[in-house]
């Protein structure tokens, strides 16, 4: 049966429609490039030691619950559906993942791995995607006072319709 080891929630402000959590010790910056680009093309994309996600729109804010398990989670029934989601592998060569896009100071520096360094499985799931995108396309785009009145509310943070990533993680092919 797995168990939750831990869970940390932030806020992050994608750069160009994109955020990543990545290993700190990776040492190649391209994979956190070919992280970027993959996502761009697919939504989310995996690389040897990043794991690259595509907001709607450049304007979101996006919630991210980052949760590392004992083994491989199971998705529960009464887990709200979501909007898209893919699996992939991740290789930590340290013991910290980090998200550079994060509000938290804590995250963008790195957060302890429970189960220390190596192979983990990763599932990223994407909440309230389509909901925000669509709200953002009513919108009347101009440089009107609705308009920016409109953007502004948009911009807030309310978990209800606010963009929220679930990103698991657990080790992979360990005895």
């Amino acid at each position: 049966m797995p168990v939750l080891l831990s869970t940390v929630a932030t806020t992050v402000l994608p750069s160009y429609k994109i955020f990543c959590l990545r290993s700190c010790g990776a040492t190649d910056p391209q994979d956190l490039i070919k992280a970027g680009q993959l996502a761009r093309a697919d939504g989310i994309g995996f690389t040897s030691s990043a794991i690259g996600v595509q907001v709607a729109t450049e304007v979101s804010l996006a919630i991210v619950l980052v949760e590392v398990w004992t083994k491989k989670p199971f998705i529960m029934p009464d887990q709200r559906s979501f909007d898209f989601a893919a699996e992939g592998l991740i290789y930590f060569p340290g013991t910290c993942w980090s998200i550079d896009e994060s509000f938290d100071s804590e995250v963008m520096v790195g957060i302890k791995l429970p189960s220390g360094a190596g192979r983990y499985g990763a599932r990223v799931a994407a909440y309230n995607y389509n909901t925000f995108l669509g709200r953002y396309e009513a919108l009347h785009i101009g440089e009107n006072e609705e308009y920016l009145k409109e953007l502004t509310q948009l911009k807030r943070i309310d978990r209800e319709t606010t963009e929220q990533y679930r990103i698991q993680l657990w080790p992979a092919g360990r005895k």
